[in-house]
């Protein structure tokens, strides 16, 4: 396994393009390729060539006001919050993001770290729970149409 960071942002899109795109919309993903706040981390496996997965960061620690989620908690100064998780199309349930959010939690070994999972996509919860995330808050949104949409603020505490 590699992993990279902020190289081959072009990846990034190939990926987010391949994959399913239920749960990452179009304009986080230009967002997340474009945002000086952002570090992206391209994950290769040893034996093939182009990036297979990836993971955003955003740094700073006003992400509920960015990301204007109906959400009410109190993130600490230095926090950072994973923006989006993509693996492409043919490896998913391979690892790739499970070893992707490993890889964060080691890097940012000091701060706490959040994340925001749709209650429905069950492997994101999976992940996150077996990582030793911890729900903190819940809402409903209204982020790609019409329907309500549940979802769970995660995190990892670092106390």
């Amino acid at each position: 396994m590699r992993v990279l960071k902020n190289v081959n942002l072009e990846e990034v899109r190939k990926i987010y393009n391949s994959s399913t795109k239920e749960y990452i919309s179009e304009q986080s993903n230009n967002e997340a390729v474009t945002d000086e706040n952002m570090d992206n981390y391209l994950y290769y496996l040893d034996d093939v060539k182009e990036a297979v997965g990836y993971i955003t960061i955003y740094t700073k620690s006003d992400f509920i006001e960015q990301e204007e989620f109906d959400a009410d908690i109190d993130v600490k100064q230095g926090s950072v919050y994973i923006w989006e998780i993509g693996t492409k199309k043919g490896y998913e349930g391979k690892g790739i993001a499970t070893s992707l959010v490993k890889y964060i939690i080691n890097i940012y070994s000091n701060v706490d770290i959040y994340s925001v999972v749709d209650v429905e996509n069950i492997g994101s919860v999976k992940i996150h729970e077996k990582l030793g995330f911890k729900p903190v808050e819940s809402f409903v949104g209204h982020f790609f149409g019409e329907k309500d949409e549940k979802y769970l603020i995660y995190k990892l505490s670092r106390n």
